[in-house]
């Protein structure tokens, strides 16, 4: 009777035993989730605080990208805690470049953009030069990416027709700024379309189709695409 008693209680025992580790196992799954949903909504409000940035600076709010800036320095300098070492981790992604306000790359590209409207090409080889100085110097300047944007207009156009460089141009322009409402991608492969250079079209459509922010945009890389298929590419 003794030991049919020692049993039951270890029978009890290991019930116990096992229904208290089936719990911790789902008291730490229940852990792992939320602490994955922590890193993921710190990497979301970092990403965005960061676009909202850049998209006043695009549109010329520099007062409200200042304060988008701001925000996201003082989000930056809390400590963050890794929590649980059997979750993914923090999530780690390209970063979005942080576009700057730079008065001397506003003021060139200003100048460089009423320069280029005169009919003469010396005047126009100004405005490249203008263009040229921000990308140089202040390449983390919002205006950056505009500017290799209108050197690569002028290099595609009647004064220059150099779409080689054209095309340099236009892919530099997204990758300063991947978050560029222009037509950049495409632009880039209209170019090597006209260099005959197709394998290199398809390449800058099919990055565009991908990269693009404008539906319109992507549309046109995908037009080009079929076409471009249909030719053997």
């Amino acid at each position: 009777m003794r030991s049919k008693n020692i049993l039951t209680a270890g029978g009890i025992l290991a019930v116990v035993l096992a229904g208290a580790l089936i719990a911790q196992t789902l008291d730490a799954g229940a852990e792992l989730a939320i602490v994955d949903r922590v890193y993921k909504a710190r990497s979301d409000y970092t990403k965005a605080l960061t676009e909202l940035a850049n998209h006043y600076l695009r549109v010329g709010d520099v007062t409200k990208s200042s304060r988008a800036t701001r925000e996201l320095k003082a989000f930056s300098s809390i400590e963050q805690y890794t929590y649980a070492k059997d979750t993914a981790g923090p999530v780690v992604e390209e970063p979005i470049k942080v576009l700057k306000y730079i008065p001397e790359a506003n003021d060139y590209y200003i100048d460089g953009k009423i320069i280029a409207e005169s009919r003469r090409k010396a005047r126009k080889d100004l405005a490249l030069k203008r263009f040229a100085k921000i990308l140089e110097t202040w390449p983390e300047s919002d205006k950056a990416a505009a500017a290799a944007y209108e050197m690569a207009e002028l290099y595609a156009g009647v004064y220059y027709r150099d779409y080689d460089l054209a095309a340099k141009y236009y892919k530099k322009c997204y990758d300063l700024d991947p978050a560029t409402l222009e037509p950049a991608l495409v632009k880039a492969g209209d170019m090597y379309v006209k260099l005959g250079r197709n394998e290199d079209a398809v390449t800058m459509y099919k990055l565009a189709v991908k990269g693009s922010r404008d539906t319109k945009h992507k549309e046109a890389a995908e037009k080009a695409l079929e076409k471009l298929a249909a030719e053997g590419f």
